[in-house]
């Protein structure tokens, strides 16, 4: 089971607040589940690093790939479409969940789920509480194909932006996830999950394969 250690982070106001050294003692873990690699083979290698503080939940992805894109700057915009990564979560015993989508610049998408593909997008009020912070930083990208690409993307997700939850902690939460990377429209399409998918094709609105995450509360 994936653990998600507590940090005693005092409440952040800003992504600088996040340093790079927190995410030093907190394991990494392989999104590298290629569930449809007969048709899509090729496999970028990405970690994700996860961890959660009195305000936020913290998440780190680092990746290799062979092109990168960053087409899309605003809201609720399609960047699955892009270089992605991505958490699906649900508080619920995945009655319910949540789609957080990140572009390789830190663009974001949010959406609360009744059931798969239904439900009600973040307003920009939910979505401007969550900090991004992009190696490649945020201007706009047309796909750059050079070999192999190097990124890193830091996010500070609030308890507030599980708006359809009167969420202030994860204590006592019923939490379980799914973690993945896409690019939809890159010259190489992908679809890598944390935990697998027993679909025959590619599809992450699934939450019936999420697995439960061990909330820590002590610090490490």
């Amino acid at each position: 089971m994936i653990r998600i250690p507590y940090i005693a982070l005092p409440r952040l106001s800003s992504i600088d607040d996040v340093a790079p050294q927190l995410f030093e003692q907190v394991p990494a873990h392989p999104i590298a589940c290629a569930c449809w690699k007969k048709d899509f083979p090729y496999t970028p290698r990405v970690e994700m690093k996860i961890a959660h503080t009195p305000s936020h939940l913290l998440l780190r992805y680092d990746v290799q790939e062979n092109s990168i894109r960053a087409r899309y700057t605003q809201y609720n915009q399609p960047v699955w479409t892009d270089s992605c990564v991505e958490l699906f979560a649900s508080l619920d015993g995945n009655q319910t969940y949540y789609n957080f989508e990140f572009s390789c610049i830190g663009t974001p998408l949010l959406r609360y789920n009744v059931k798969p593909h239904e439900g009600d997008l973040a307003s920009p009020q939910v979505l401007d509480g969550i900090l991004t912070r992009s190696s490649l930083g945020r201007q706009p990208i047309e796909e750059v194909k050079n070999g192999e690409v190097s990124w890193q993307l830091t996010v500070a997700i609030p308890y507030a932006a599980f708006f359809a939850h009167r969420l202030t902690n994860l204590r006592g939460q019923r939490f379980s996830a799914n973690f993945y990377k896409c690019g939809d429209e890159l010259a190489e399409p992908h679809y890598l999950s944390l935990f697998p998918i027993s679909t025959p094709t590619p599809n992450f609105h699934t939450p019936e394969f999420f697995q439960p995450l061990d909330v820590l509360y002590r610090e490490k």
